[in-house]
């Protein structure tokens, strides 16, 4: 697996709270990935982002779906697009007893607010011909979610 530095692109807000997002720390195609407490924290109290995102770092060891990044002079935990509605699928459930359906397409106003978010930094900043999108949409989280070695 050819790991790659993935680099801060922006900030975007979210639920009043500013989330960071980065490029994938990998060269194959993927969307964006997220700054987990940051995103924990749009939602929950200090406290319980916290605990996320120190239970994000005992996620399933063999695909390493959580990975360190640099943002500014501190360094972060951040996890692929897929794991981050994953996060937001959860809270929404905690929060707001949100239960998604197999048929349902979408999600929670947790899950939702990060969606648009993501959606507007990809177009502005990873905005990817139609081919690559549809690769990364196969391919969330790429060789981290496979367990390559």
């Amino acid at each position: 697996m050819k790991n790659i530095k993935a680099r801060h692109i922006g900030s975007k807000e979210i639920n009043g709270r500013l989330v960071g997002f980065f490029t994938p720390p990998h060269g194959e195609s993927d969307f964006l990935w997220v700054e987990v407490e940051a995103l924990a924290r749009a939602f929950l109290p200090e406290d319980a982002a916290h605990r996320m995102l120190e239970h994000c770092h005992n996620f399933d060891r063999d695909n390493r779906p959580v990975v360190a990044a640099q943002n500014g002079s501190s360094i972060v935990t951040i996890m692929c697009h897929a794991m981050a509605q994953g996060l937001c699928g959860a809270i929404d459930q905690l929060l707001h007893g949100y239960q998604k359906s197999d048929e349902e397409w979408g999600g929670g106003p947790a899950e939702t607010a990060y969606c648009i978010a993501a959606g507007q930094m990809m177009a502005d900043h990873w905005p990817l011909p139609i081919a690559q999108l549809a690769e990364a949409f196969h391919n969330q989280g790429g060789p981290y979610m496979r367990g390559a070695k």
